[in-house]
């Protein structure tokens, strides 16, 4: 038995890898976005950003113990972030105020919101459409 788990998935090894290294990739750059949601005192966006990232961890979770429908979850999590962060840039930004001495600038809030939006666009496309991943999926790894 314990040979079964310590060799469980070894035939997909290279899409495992990619899956992990996929995985935390999401999880750190989902991370940077709280932050910069955080370090520009945006606190109700900072909030929906903490929400949204802790749905996407627990997607995250079913998603890497074979339950196949979460993959495309995740990818819908992913695009539902990329539309928030839409929204936010044409809707909400022009109309915020910036505060007496933000930490970062709130010039640069269209660049990184612009960029996490492509990059999550990006990332559900991987999900839904790359072989490795949803092999990857189908076999189920951890983070480690």
């Amino acid at each position: 038995m314990l040979d079964v788990q310590r060799f469980r998935g070894a035939t997909h090894r290279e899409e495992i890898n990619f899956a992990r290294k996929f995985m935390w990739a999401h999880m750190i750059f989902g991370a940077v976005v709280i932050t910069m949601f955080l370090f520009h005192e945006i606190f109700w966006w900072f909030a929906g950003a903490t929400l949204w990232y802790t749905l996407s961890l627990a997607v995250m979770y079913g998603f890497m113990n074979e339950r196949k429908y979460c993959r495309w979850l995740l990818a819908l999590v992913f695009l539902a972030g990329a539309g928030a962060g839409v929204l936010f840039i044409n809707h909400v930004f022009p109309g915020i105020k910036p505060p007496r001495g933000p930490l970062i600038p709130h010039v640069v809030v269209p660049i990184w919101v612009g960029l996490a939006n492509l990059t999550y666009v990006i990332g559900a496309l991987f999900l839904l459409f790359n072989p490795s991943i949803r092999r990857a999926g189908q076999v189920g790894f951890t983070l480690w």
